[in-house]
């Protein structure tokens, strides 16, 4: 080693640009590993979202298939009930009613028989096995009267609602951590332009190195206070 290398003075530049290519590294790192955590959480977040959303068409389709045969039901049965009270042959009269009841106590959802306003226990006793057990006159005209309303509907098909809710609601935090990973990637961007900055600075001999190097400086604590206003996972 020659006596000038040896004799060379400290450069407190050259430390301080070293120190910040150092820092910056470090950091963009960091917002690069966050970045992937909050990105992974994302694809996990819209996977489950959208394997969620599938049960949730299923769920649906089940209860729209019990929508649609209750209603050819409940309107089967009113015209059988119309009919019964129209027609003059008792024993006519008879059937229709009986075969009514049968439909409204046998083939209708539990949903659908209790909006009617049907009584539960004669229902209980059929399923029972009571062969005895239907409906009167006055609860056959109840049911006549009384039309599926809103509130059915909202019950048959609350499950698959809740379940799209459900799936929404995941897909929102895939969109939440798809968004925080993206601003760590901002991060990241900010980090590296400090870089440049701090590492153009080393090339310059003149006093015009310092305005690089803190140039750099003032990004990298830009990027430090915004990455440090982020939700870090």
């Amino acid at each position: 080693m020659s006596e000038q290398q040896e004799s060379k003075p400290f450069d407190p530049f050259e430390l301080t640009a070293a120190v910040l290519l150092g820092l910056g590294a470090i950091a963009a790192s960091i917002a690069g590993h966050q970045g992937n955590l909050w990105g992974g959480q994302s694809v996990e977040a819209y996977g489950a979202a959208a394997a969620m959303t599938t049960k949730a068409s299923t769920t649906y389709n089940d209860e729209l298939a019990t929508y649609n045969v209750d209603v050819a039901i409940d309107v089967r049965a009113k015209e059988l009930i119309w009919e019964s009270q129209e027609v003059e042959d008792e024993t006519e009269a008879n059937r229709k009613s009986g075969m009514a009841a049968w439909m409204l106590i046998s083939q209708l959802s539990d949903a659908a028989y209790k909006h009617l306003g049907l009584p539960e226990e004669e229902r209980k006793s059929y399923m029972e096995g009571n062969e005895d057990a239907g409906l009167t006159d006055e609860q056959l005209d109840t049911a006549l009267m009384t039309d599926l309303s809103d509130e059915y509907v909202d019950e048959v098909f609350g499950t698959s609602a809740q379940e799209f809710e459900d799936a929404d609601k995941r897909f929102a935090e895939g969109s939440r951590a798809n968004s925080i990973g993206d601003q760590f990637s901002l991060a990241g961007v900010i980090f590296t332009v400090a870089l440049f900055f701090a590492g153009l600075s080393l090339i310059f001999k003149t006093k015009m190195r310092w305005g690089f190097l803190g140039l750099g400086t003032v990004v990298f604590i830009a990027g430090i206070v915004f990455m440090s206003s982020l939700t870090w996972a």
